[in-house]
């Protein structure tokens, strides 16, 4: 997970827990350190900063530890220096010294020796396309993989409202903006 594993949807304890039976590595994201530093708060938008103190509240003590845990020193070591696999723009992009590429699902695309990889947006899309993105890497073939799946957009604004988060956070879901 590449940041901002909470803050945004209805659900941050049952991400939590699904993360650590999974046992993903994960980096934390600045919608992640405002659940531990609300000054944070200051940098986002209104409808952003709802979300996170909403969120705040319902936090459970060991979802809070595990976030206090988070170091990007330690997945960067865990993969290793090549490259810099990253979230927070929300659009699924490679960048390396020839530019910017827009990957389509379901291709494996080598990656160089050096690169800047997002795998996009669960549930937070900016493309347009509301379905859930995702990559997949492959350490040993030095290659990556884009995917999109959908998800029940429906019931995830449905408990958007009902915990009283944002309409705009439930609304960008179907649009993908």
């Amino acid at each position: 997970m590449l940041g901002d594993t909470v803050g945004y949807g209805p659900d941050p304890n049952a991400v939590i827990d699904r993360l650590r039976s999974a046992r993903a590595k994960a980096v934390l994201g600045n919608h992640d350190q405002a659940m531990l530093d609300p000054s944070v708060l200051d940098w986002f938008n209104p409808q952003a900063a709802a979300a996170a103190r909403w969120t705040q509240t319902v936090l459970t003590p060991g979802s809070r530890r595990y976030l206090e845990e988070l170091q990007a020193l330690e997945l960067l070591m865990w993969l290793g220096a090549r490259w810099c696999f990253f979230g927070h723009t929300h659009l699924p992009r490679i960048f390396t010294e020839e530019g910017e590429q827009v990957p389509q699902p379901g291709e494996w695309l080598p990656l160089p020796p050096s690169a800047l990889v997002n795998p996009g947006s669960v549930g937070q899309p900016r493309d347009g396309n509301p379905a859930a993105a995702f990559a997949v890497v492959d350490l040993g073939r030095s290659a990556v993989r884009f995917e999109r799946v959908s998800y029940d957009v429906a019931t995830t604004q449905a408990k958007i409202r009902e915990a009283g988060l944002p309409e705009l956070e439930a609304a960008r879901l179907a649009l993908g903006r």
